[in-house]
């Protein structure tokens, strides 16, 4: 998106990944706004071929020239144009995957440069799974537009596809748990977060479901999250942490000794109509753009947000999560 700070901050994780060789970055999803929706002044289209979208896509690759760690992104909705038709929405994303891959299969100093850096692939809802710190840390991508897509198709819904979903999840869940490792699920949607997408579906959502699906108040949406969000706690595993992006906006919460982050402010911030809370169960920045690191050394673990009031501003960084 154009804006000033958005242009600061893609700087600001460059120098981050730069400095962090050792590490991996997700985008997630939403990665590329462009055209609107006929006549309406909402945006719901995403990449589509042009020079514009190219520029914009390119504006987040390049961030990653030189870096020497592992470079991820994940699909959101507008990826899939909203469509509710799975072979529309398909197409418009294989399209954005494919330049995304090609482009990224020539920055050489990325160790999976060579590998998938679109996850999960061609639609697929995954899990794709991957570890990393020597096999302590294990990152597990979800498609969950394509989740909501079959959740909430009347006709014709791909049943086995959603029970096989769940079933590996849980497979890779278990699989991790037993090993110890601290898990990481990274996907576009968020199942605890505030924000427009959160607030009471409005006359214009109720109309089409290509704008209702966005809404954590919609069926299709809801059975989504709580169907996730159910086999995250059934594990009891202290180390779990739900990413996320959709809203735009930094939030974190801590519920149930799982760790919820919402780090969608990377372009814009949407003014939210809640106060900012600072205790013991969530830390909530609304006004600012900006992403979050999480660390682990050893046993221990921190949760840093990064953020800044605009382009002139120096980069703020706190301690969300871990501090002590």
């Amino acid at each position: 998106r154009s804006g000033d700070t958005t242009g600061a901050l893609l700087r600001d994780l460059h120098i981050q990944l730069l400095n962090n060789p050792n590490s991996a970055v997700v985008f997630l999803g939403d990665n590329c706004y462009v055209k609107p929706y006929f006549l309406l002044p909402v945006e719901v289209g995403g990449y589509d071929g042009s020079k514009l979208a190219q520029h914009r896509i390119m504006a987040q690759l390049n961030i990653l020239r030189g870096y020497n760690g592992s470079a991820y992104f994940t699909p959101g909705n507008h990826d899939w144009w909203n469509h509710i038709n799975l072979k529309k929405g398909k197409k418009r994303l294989l399209a954005e995957q494919k330049f995304i891959e090609d482009s990224l299969s020539n920055f050489t100093s990325l160790e999976n440069h060579k590998e998938g850096t679109f996850l999960p692939q061609n639609g697929d809802p995954g899990p794709i799974s991957k570890d990393f710190n020597g096999g302590k840390t294990r990152i597990i991508f979800v498609d969950t537009y394509r989740l909501i897509i079959e959740e909430g198709r009347k006709r014709h819904t791909d049943t086995l596809l959603l029970e096989a979903f769940y079933k590996e999840l849980k497979t890779q869940l278990t699989d991790a748990s037993n090993k110890h490792q601290k898990i990481i699920v990274v996907a576009h949607h968020p199942i605890h977060a505030k924000g427009k997408h959160s607030a009471k579906l409005v006359f214009l959502e109720r109309l089409n479901r290509r704008f209702a699906d966005s809404n954590t108040n919609y069926p299709s949406y809801n059975k989504m999250a709580i169907h996730l969000d159910s086999l995250l706690k059934e594990h009891n595993h202290p180390d779990i942490y739900y990413i996320s992006g959709h809203e735009h906006s930094l939030e974190y919460f801590f519920n149930d000794s799982l760790h919820y982050l919402v780090s969608g402010a990377g372009s814009k911030v949407d003014q939210v109509k809640y106060k900012s809370v600072e205790n013991a169960e969530e830390y909530l920045i609304w006004n600012e753009e900006g992403f979050f690191e999480i660390d682990f050394y050893g046993r221990k673990e921190t949760v840093l947000m990064y953020h800044r009031k605009d382009d002139k501003s120096e980069l703020q960084v706190h301690c969300v999560a871990g501090c002590n």
